[in-house]
């Protein structure tokens, strides 16, 4: 478990801080947001009390970091009292706690890019956190067990038909009690956010409203076309002398007396020697027969004269 924040914006509850808690098995998170530091003991001793309870097991053990909102008396006293093991991680150490910490990152990443889909206000970023967080247990499955965290904790597919754009237009017809299955929705008119089931949303003016195509391709969609491209469209052309590499030499040749007489610059003509010639002939020529093996050799004894 771990807490992030002061955030810089006050959510719309008042809450500065997120406390994440991460099931180390299956991945599962919760999280809760808190007015200040001092309510994670508080939070965290409901939180087992219900977890425990609901899925009919125990909690063995809980890792966190030395800040003093994990590492005081509190916390200390309740987990002596249910016989909770708390393991703290290293001073200036975060990856011993690397599991919360990645998922602080990914529920914060995924909760700017909610806020640019429709350009909600940063005032609510507990509300795209919240959403964040359970859409990424019911999404997103488990790299090794290739399950949702939702369905390695509950065993069953979670029901994933009733999500919505986050920050959309919708219209309330009818109001919810609280903690009832329902869509938690802001209201312009009152400034508050409401529970409703019966409701309607307007998805299309977000950022998907102005996808624009790309260009077709000869009346066939671009995607289409590359994949009917044939293989070897685009190859060298045929026929020409691929001995020809070897016309302008990157080096001066000289002889090993290192007479300065004798040196032959780079754009003059060079005369290769034969044994040269076939080394480099075996490596960029195709076999051939008998005679025009012989025409080659021939033409191959005049490659370094420019014309």
């Amino acid at each position: 478990m771990d807490l992030f924040g002061s955030t810089t914006y006050t959510s719309i509850g008042g809450n500065n801080y997120g406390f994440v808690i991460v099931d180390d098995s299956s991945r599962y998170t919760w999280v809760y947001f808190l007015e200040d530091k001092t309510e994670v003991a508080h939070v965290f001793s409901k939180f087992a009390k219900r977890a425990q309870n609901e899925f009919n097991t125990s909690i063995v053990k809980i890792r966190s970091d030395n800040g003093r909102e994990f590492n005081n008396t509190n916390i200390e006293e309740y987990c002596d009292e249910v016989g909770i093991k708390h393991e703290f991680s290293t001073t200036y150490t975060p990856q011993q706690n690397g599991v919360v910490e990645r998922k602080n990152r990914t529920l914060i990443s995924l909760a700017r890019s909610m806020f640019d889909e429709y350009g909600t206000s940063e005032k609510f970023w507990a509300e795209a956190i919240n959403t964040a967080c359970h859409a990424s247990n019911r999404l997103y499955p488990h790299r090794l067990l290739d399950k949702t965290p939702y369905e390695l904790l509950n065993g069953r597919k979670p029901n994933i038909s009733y999500f919505w754009v986050f920050g959309c237009k919708c219209y309330i017809y009818k109001s919810a009690n609280t903690w009832s299955k329902a869509y938690r929705v802001f209201n312009n008119a009152t400034s508050m956010v409401e529970e409703t089931y019966d409701v309607e949303f307007d998805e299309s003016n977000g950022s998907q409203g102005a996808y624009v195509d790309v260009v077709d391709v000869d009346e066939v969609s671009l995607v289409e076309a590359m994949k009917i491209i044939p293989i070897g469209d685009i190859k060298p052309k045929e026929g020409e002398d691929e001995v020809q590499i070897v016309d302008q030499p990157s080096f001066s040749m000289a002889p090993q007396d290192g007479s300065e007489q004798d040196k032959i610059l780079p754009n003059e003509d060079v005369y290769v020697p034969q044994e040269q010639i076939d080394e480099q002939a075996q490596v960029v020529s195709t076999p051939v027969s008998a005679p025009q093996a012989a025409t080659q050799r021939k033409s191959q004894l005049t490659i370094g004269h420019r014309k």
